[in-house]
């Protein structure tokens, strides 16, 4: 059968970066799986997307679908068939309604038993009709944060709609898109090329398009600003800092990536540097230049062009920026005028959350759990700096700065408590409260840095949670995933390895008595499934296999770094271990056991060799996992208990486990549930998925 390759590009108004990722693979995947549901799956699939355009190349479609069979089902072969074999009405009837003939209508075996059935061949449809139909479905099914409504108002898209191309085996394929007819023809960039481009399919979509100056390819287009912004740098002396979030930004910000470099007032080197680089990154999306000694008065900026022949970018791009850092010395320069201290009474007309209070009350709990937290890592000889960090962490939420650079709240309070003079375990508390930020963002740097983050995340969790705000789906306004994924963290890579409910309930003791929802009990249990799900997607980070994550988190959620610990012996054991045996002793004892509690097994009842062996084997085993755990040596614990899969394996072939005798029975189970529950204190080793 022919393939073809097929081109689909929705051109529209200027796209915002932030919407342009996400829409571009979720086209390619919602496209891509439905016409693989039609039997029209392609050999390869690329998507491309710039500010103006977002397009799908998908090679190798065959020309139509195959032929497939139908099997209807009708009415009992009894009600069908006389016992002469002779059609009654209800098959005449089930036939007519089929379109096909009596005579070809089968008996089949059904689960309701032998059943008429109608078998016909539906002739597979052409591959640009199938495309007719699903890509306008496909389209208008595409999410955004935000949509707009042009025209008559009757559809709403990321933005407004101008063009559609849409072209199989170099021809186009009849369709409307959000009421644009598709076409073969696109346009190129809106000021470097003239006039529109026919398009005959995707190398030739390609090849075209960057001919007119549209780089239709987002990492390309990230590659070329980095290499230009890297060499501009340089000739001033320095190196660009190669953010990865800002380079995909600015990546998305333009269809032809060209750089100015740019210069600022020297005397703004005297903020903070924080300030300026906040300014640049974040607000005009600039790359800022750093020397050997510092950050130097130079940035560079993308702009949607070849080159700045008169220099008007440029100097556009120095004019906005020396104007927001401007604003930001006078903002600065006020501050520090006033002590956090003196901040504190302000606080209360924050509001954290309208039934939890102020940020007053948050600070006053803060103190409380920081103390706790201190307190059950061992570390009370941090207990007076991490009540003052808690104290001061929210008092720059009442500054000029951190009202204007809302990204800077926790590292302006940590600067104003530098400039104060507190201790450094303080204010670099303070500095680092809301870290890490996400999964690929640095920790806390010092012991007092990570108490003070777990104390704020326990404390907006447990809030939260208590007053029935708790994530659904994809909404997560308060950023309870981030913040229990964070504690996560921070136990893990501290190495602190306690339980955590003691302090998800002291946080839920200081909230006002009179709230209403869930108890205390209630919220740590969701809780603890809810910081389960963090672990669980930490740990898949670190390439845990997901039965061994679930064996582990059966067991014990609650001290994180102990759970991570486990998983990473459990993953050890089992690659450089046979445990295939051992694994399905330990399916076969829960399938036997369940959940009854037997008791303690009696040695005077034991009356085969295989049970005394195992026994003997069980109590050895036993005594050496118990040193290897209070030593937390997980995986010499899980290699003694891997030693013992022999007798098991004995056991169950020399000795009836559920005999007549009663009393020989309980005792044969509680032998088998002491083992299990033994043993499964490390890791429920039946989730383990053996291959048959």
């Amino acid at each position: 059968m022919k393939n073809d390759d097929f081109i689909f590009e929705i051109r529209t108004e200027e796209i915002p970066a932030p919407a342009l990722l996400p829409a571009r693979l979720e086209l390619s995947r919602r496209l891509t799986d439905a016409l693989a549901e039609e039997g029209l799956a392609p050999a390869s699939t690329e998507s491309y997307a710039t500010p103006r355009r977002i397009a799908v190349a998908l090679r190798g479609l065959p020309e139509r679908q195959s032929d497939r069979s139908s099997e209807v089902l009708g009415p009992p072969a009894a009600n069908a068939f006389d016992a002469e074999g002779k059609p009654t009405k209800a098959a005449e009837g089930f036939a007519r309604a089929q379109k096909v003939e009596v005579a070809d209508l089968v008996v089949v075996d059904a689960p309701r038993g032998r059943t008429v059935a109608a078998r016909r061949t539906i002739p597979g449809r052409p591959t640009r009709e199938v495309l007719a139909e699903v890509v306008p479905r496909v389209v208008s099914g595409l999410t955004f944060p935000k949509t707009m409504r042009w025209g008559d108002g009757a559809r709403s898209f990321v933005r407004p709609v101008r063009s559609v191309v849409a072209v199989l085996g170099g021809q186009i394929v009849p369709m409307e898109v959000l009421g644009v007819a598709a076409g073969d023809e696109t346009v190129g960039h809106r000021m470097l090329s003239n006039g529109p481009l026919r398009i005959e399919g995707p190398d030739d979509y390609l090849t075209r398009l960057r001919g007119a100056f549209v780089e239709p390819d987002s990492e390309a287009r990230r590659i070329q600003i980095l290499d230009k912004a890297r060499k501009l740098a340089t000739e001033v002396g320095g190196q660009i800092e190669a953010h990865a979030d800002l380079a995909n930004t600015l990546s998305d910000l333009v269809e032809w990536p060209g750089l100015v470099r740019g210069a600022f007032a020297p005397e703004f080197l005297e903020l903070p540097e924080e300030i300026t680089v906040t300014a640049m990154r974040t607000h005009q999306k600039y790359v800022p230049v750093r020397g050997p000694g510092g950050l130097l008065p130079h940035f560079i900026a993308v702009m949607d062009n070849t080159e700045d022949r008169k220099g008007f970018i440029a100097k556009g791009s120095e004019w906005v920026l020396n104007a927001r850092l401007a604003d930001a010395r006078f903002f600065f320069e006020t501050d520090v005028q006033e002590g956090l201290e003196a901040r504190l009474p302000a606080l209360s007309h924050l509001t954290f959350q309208e039934r939890l209070g102020d940020y007053r009350k948050k600070t006053e709990r803060l103190e409380e759990i920081a103390e706790s937290v201190a307190r059950l890592v061992g570390r009370t000889d941090l207990v007076e700096t991490v009540r003052t960090a808690a104290r001061l962490s929210k008092a720059d939420l009442t500054t000029l700065v951190v009202k204007e650079f809302t990204d800077l709240q926790g590292v302006m309070g940590g600067i104003y408590a530098r400039r104060e003079r507190h201790p450094d375990a303080v204010w670099k508390a303070i500095y680092d409260q809301y870290r890490p930020a996400s999964g690929s963002d640095d920790p806390p740097r010092e012991a007092s840095g990570a108490i003070l983050s777990l104390a704020d995340r326990f404390d907006s969790l447990g809030a939260l949670f208590r007053i029935g705000l708790v994530p659904t789906g994809s909404k997560d306004p308060y950023g309870l995933r981030r913040a229990a994924l964070g504690a996560v963290a921070i136990a893990i890579g501290r190495n602190w390895r306690t339980d955590w409910r003691p302090i998800a309930r002291k946080a839920l003791s200081l909230l006002p008595s009179d709230l209403p929802g869930p108890g205390a009990d209630e919220v740590i249990d969701e809780l603890g499934r809810f910081f389960a799900d963090r672990l669980r997607s930490l740990l898949e980070r670190r390439g845990y296999a997901y039965d061994e994550i679930s064996a582990v988190l059966n067991v014990g959620v609650w001290d994180f770094a102990d759970a991570a610990d486990r998983a990473r012996a459990l993953s050890e054991a089992r690659r450089h271990m046979d445990f295939k045996s051992l694994i399905l002793a330990f399916k076969r004892i829960r399938n036997i056991v369940g959940s009854d509690s037997p008791g303690e097994p009696r040695p005077e009842l034991y009356r085969e060799d295989a049970e005394r062996a195992l026994a003997a084997d069980f109590l050895q085993a036993r005594q050496a996992i118990a040193g290897f755990v209070a030593e937390r040596h997980y995986r010499e614990a899980m290699e003694t208990i891997a030693s013992i899969a022999p007798s098991l394996d004995r056991y169950f072939v020399e000795v009836l486990v559920n005999c007549p005798e009663e009393e020989l029975r309980r005792n044969r189970l509680a032998l088998l549930a002491s083992i299990q529950k033994e043993f499964t204190s490390l890791a429920d080793f039946s989730e383990i998925v053996v291959e048959k």
